[in-house]
């Protein structure tokens, strides 16, 4: 039976408890040294011209719904009083900006954590729009409330002040947010498998191409040079996973930052529109790759779906009889190659009309699905379960041999008639299937002669008596007692 697919996101919609002390300890750390990198990047005579803090903060909120609790908002703010506190703010200047930040932080969460986990997965076309949204709402909200901070603390206008607070603000959330959002989850590779040295070098085109981008920036400068890196980084989202991409295009236009700091570009409020300029400038740079890199991961994920309704039953989401086969004589001819053993099972549910006769349709639908999962649970992960139609399943077991094939079959005999499905109405459905089994010893084979003979194995099965498996003797080796 297929595994249903989760993302980084899976589990956001659904009710969570608070996380442990130790987590929100964490999380004030982790908010703690954000506030140091964001206070020594501050102009002398205004505020900081990179704040990861709160971008931070929004995205563990929304990548950890259970860190969504009172608790961590206090830890939050202590975190951010105290950092300004030790580099040398006043109490009260501390606990203005910090008040600014958090309510920044809480628009963007309370608009944001609302979405589909889908779209806030970032696994939908839409969803880089949806992140613009939300993130522009967060440095609305902090710069409305710290804007004035201008005024009382550096003397310039509460206009330049929210200019350069807003643009700031929503460079830091689009760059940080969407990373978070899109880190690998438990399990899950950060980089894909490298099969040889071409496909590594090929992989590292992209790459290497952001990099002569950024190189030929930083030479020719000028006021294009800002766009340089577009074409490359869209290369890297059409090439590698979202996460890859979203992390480049923060370190691109992180470095574009510091380029700014150090001294590259004059980065004060007496030139306030090249600054604004460029903080936005490098804001919708990151968006196109973004919203590309969205846009591949809700084509493979659709992709996918297409392959799995093309490949499975719709009902009971076992292989369908055409993908059934085709992947079952490949496997066969590589197992030939290998000279290894293999068995095909022929499975078929006694008296399923008569469940459909008695309790209806729905009933017989429920009682496929089950037995498909009864069944896909006594199996291993390399054996191929098919619905071939109607009631019956076909089962190919790779790599066994003839005492290994009979005890599959009796365990599945045994696990459907322990099987218990209960119905709307209170009954309760009990049902049995015939096996019939057909061995191979590695020799040339089609599946479907396999098949045939493993069919005529299932009809003296049933004329046996039911619930039991037969063996075709006339390809086998070894002739058992067909009881289960």
């Amino acid at each position: 039976m297929p595994r249903t697919p989760s993302g980084p996101l899976a589990h956001a919609s659904s009710p969570t408890a608070p996380a442990s002390t130790a987590a929100f300890l964490g999380l004030g750390l982790c908010l703690f040294a954000a506030c140091i990198v964001g206070i020594l990047s501050r102009p002398t005579g205004f505020l900081a011209s990179f704040w990861p803090a709160n971008a931070l903060m929004l995205g563990l909120l929304l990548r950890l719904p259970q860190l969504a609790h009172w608790k961590a908002w206090a830890v939050a703010l202590t975190a951010f009083v105290l950092a300004d506190c030790l580099t040398g703010s006043e109490l009260p200047t501390a606990l203005w900006l910090s008040v600014a930040n958090l309510c920044g932080v809480a628009c963007g969460w309370w608009f944001l954590h609302r979405l589909h986990p889908a779209l806030l997965g970032l696994r939908r076309q839409t969803s880089t729009l949806y992140l613009f949204a939300g993130c522009a709402l967060a440095a609305a909200g902090s710069t409305l409330v710290g804007a004035d901070t201008g005024a009382q603390l550096f003397r310039n206008s509460w206009s330049q002040t929210a200019l350069m607070w807003f643009s700031t603000e929503l460079m830091n959330f689009v760059l940080i947010v969407p990373l978070i959002l899109s880190a690998p989850g438990r399990g899950q590779a950060f980089w894909p498998r490298i099969a040889s040295a071409r496909a590594a070098l090929l992989l590292l085109l992209p790459l290497l191409s952001v990099i002569a981008a950024e190189y030929a920036a930083i030479t020719l400068g000028g006021p294009g040079a800002l766009a340089f890196t577009v074409p490359a980084l869209l290369w890297c989202a059409l090439s590698y996973r979202l996460f890859t991409t979203t992390l480049l295009s923060m370190l691109v236009c992180t470095w574009k930052v510091a380029s700014v700091s150090m001294g590259v570009f004059d980065f004060t409020p007496l030139h306030l529109e090249a600054a604004v300029s460029l903080r936005l400038g490098l804001t919708l740079l990151s968006l196109g790759p973004l919203a590309v890199a969205c846009s591949q991961v809700a084509r493979n994920e659709l992709m996918r779906r297409l392959d799995h309704a093309v490949n499975h039953d719709f009902l009971t989401s076992t292989l369908a009889r055409g993908a059934f086969l085709s992947q079952g004589q490949r496997l066969l001819e590589r197992l030939h190659r290998q000279a290894v053993p293999s068995a095909v099972l022929m499975l078929d549910i006694d008296h399923f009309k008569r469940v459909n006769d008695l309790h209806g349709h729905p009933a017989g639908d429920a009682l496929l699905c089950a037995l498909a999962q009864t069944v896909s649970q006594v199996l291993r992960p390399q054996d191929l379960l098919g619905r071939m139609g109607g009631e019956e399943f076909a089962v190919l077991l790779p790599g066994v041999p003839a005492a290994t094939a009979q005890q599959v079959a009796t365990r599945i005999c045994a696990a459907v008639r322990d099987q218990r499905l209960a119905l709307p109405g209170g009954a309760v459905l009990q049902a049995t299937v015939s096996i019939g089994l057909v061995l191979t010893d590695g020799s040339p084979q089609t599946l479907e002669g396999l098949l045939h003979a493993a069919d005529a194995a299932l009809y003296q099965a049933k004329a046996a008596g039911r619930d039991r498996w037969q063996l075709n003797l006339a390809r086998a080796d070894l002739a058992v007692n067909p009881l289960a």
